[in-house]
């Protein structure tokens, strides 16, 4: 029996959602008001438009698995952009093998509808579904990012980009500006291309170009360089001019939803918290001071290492490969180490950097919670967790310019269905259940 009895089997519903990766509700909401974008300014009298928040810790793999599945991490297993499995003790970067929960398309699948999924997040290696699937930024090769394989033979006949590469941005920014363009491109002619030759009832495409102009670029549109204050706005300006194109072509019965999965801010530090660790003789490591230290090379004295952004996880007995914290020690280490973390100030202007501390079970309650970080903590804005245990670059400037933040992703629902409620959607996990409420209505 399918997932809603078959309450789909004669549905002749659509539904398009467009992701908009990393822009910011407040960002928008101001060029909106200055004229910048007048496609989404007509928009907003058609329909509704809100702030909602991201999730903890505020990575897109794991926001955008949220909004896939409807589960928070501890429910879909996806919990950052670096996971570890703790014995033996590995690092790696989570893919579609590790998502646990069932999608929006693998739910509709199952009652014979079908999906076009475009560039979303942790979608690699591409599982089988009724429909399309074209990976995200974790595919490198088109001709292993598809299901059906033979859709790869289309992408390249239109030079499809699965992602601009963002090593390019530190040799030229001024080359990767055009990358990005090029890619946002790219991805617009797949999408109408699709949207009218492939059989759908959801469609969904991401952008994640934007979250890419965010992270080299923020700066330079916060404090107007000269250099790159065009090129931002007219990105943004390009994107209007496709959404235009897209409402064009949805039909006026389309359900239509446009979302970010996080916000963004200008980046004051970045701040190592695996050195900060290692200070305070928590991290330790096997090898030499003067040679490279990674977590793979920690030893059985460590008490605490951290992964980014902000997660830390307690080297228990019994759960660590190398694990020397007892079962009665590690409620005392955790309040100790959120008292510390609260206590963590820039090193120049006496700030805190810490905003919030959560204990795992606080914000998780699935059933791989598990897996999750023992504490997450919550830096204030402008502040950006890493993990790498170098004292040259402890609290530091880096070359990225803009950080995710958690409050300020946002959601535009299409006012077509007097049943879909915002209100209740305070997170981006809070869109997944609104989506199947609209294939549900007889």
């Amino acid at each position: 029996m399918g997932f809603f009895n078959n309450i789909f089997s004669k549905n002749k519903k659509k539904f398009f959602v467009l992701g908009l990766d990393g822009v910011p509700f407040t960002f928008l909401d101001r060029i909106i008001q200055e004229g910048k974008m007048p496609v989404f300014e007509s928009l907003l009298k058609k329909g509704k438009f809100k702030r909602m928040n991201s999730v903890l810790p505020t990575i897109s793999s794991v926001a955008w698995s949220s909004f896939m599945t409807g589960e928070d991490a501890s429910g879909h297993n996806i919990f950052g952009f670096i996971d570890r499995k703790p014995d033996p003790f590995q690092l790696y970067i989570p893919t579609a093998k590790d998502l646990k929960a069932p999608t929006i398309w693998d739910k509709l699948g199952e009652e014979n509808m079908k999906s076009v999924v475009l560039n979303v997040p942790v979608t690699y290696p591409p599982k089988e579904i009724k429909g399309t699937l074209v990976s995200g930024f974790l595919a490198t090769d088109i001709s292993k990012a598809t299901f059906p394989k033979e859709t790869a033979q289309e992408l390249e006949a239109l030079d499809y980009v699965i992602d601009a590469d963002t090593w390019v941005a530190r040799d030229s920014k001024r080359k990767f500006i055009g990358d990005l363009n090029y890619a946002l491109d790219r991805r617009f002619k797949i999408m109408f291309k699709f949207m009218e030759e492939k059989k759908w009832n959801y469609f969904q495409c991401h952008i994640m170009e934007t979250d890419r102009m965010n992270h080299f670029y923020w700066r330079d549109m916060v404090e107007n360089n000269p250099e790159f204050i065009s090129d931002f706005y007219e990105f943004y300006q390009k994107i209007d001019y496709y959404l235009g194109k897209l409402i064009e072509k949805l039909a006026d019965d389309t359900q239509l939803i446009i979302l970010s999965d996080h916000g963004f801010s200008k980046i004051k530090k970045e701040v190592q918290l695996n050195y900060w660790l290692e200070e305070k003789g928590y991290l330790k490591y096997n090898k030499a001071k003067d040679n490279d230290e990674d977590l793979e090379n920690m030893s059985a004295q460590t008490k605490a290492y951290s992964l980014l952004p902000g997660r830390i996880y307690i080297n228990r007995k019994g759960r660590e490969e190398m694990g020397s914290v007892s079962a009665n020690e590690y409620f005392k280490l955790r309040k100790k180490l959120k008292t510390e973390l609260l206590e963590l100030k820039d090193n120049e202007t006496g700030e805190k950097i810490i905003k919030e501390v959560f204990f795992r079970e606080e914000i998780y309650n699935g059933p791989y919670l598990e897996q999750a970080a023992d504490l997450i903590a919550v830096p204030k804005r402008g502040y950006d967790l890493k993990a790498k245990a170098d004292p040259e670059n402890f609290m530091k400037k880096g070359f990225i310019q803009g950080m995710h933040t958690y409050d300020d992703a946002f959601i535009y629902l299409k006012d077509n269905n007097q049943k879909l409620n915002l209100q209740e959607v305070k997170n981006i996990q809070d869109v997944h259940p609104l989506i199947l409420k609209y294939f549900l209505e007889s």
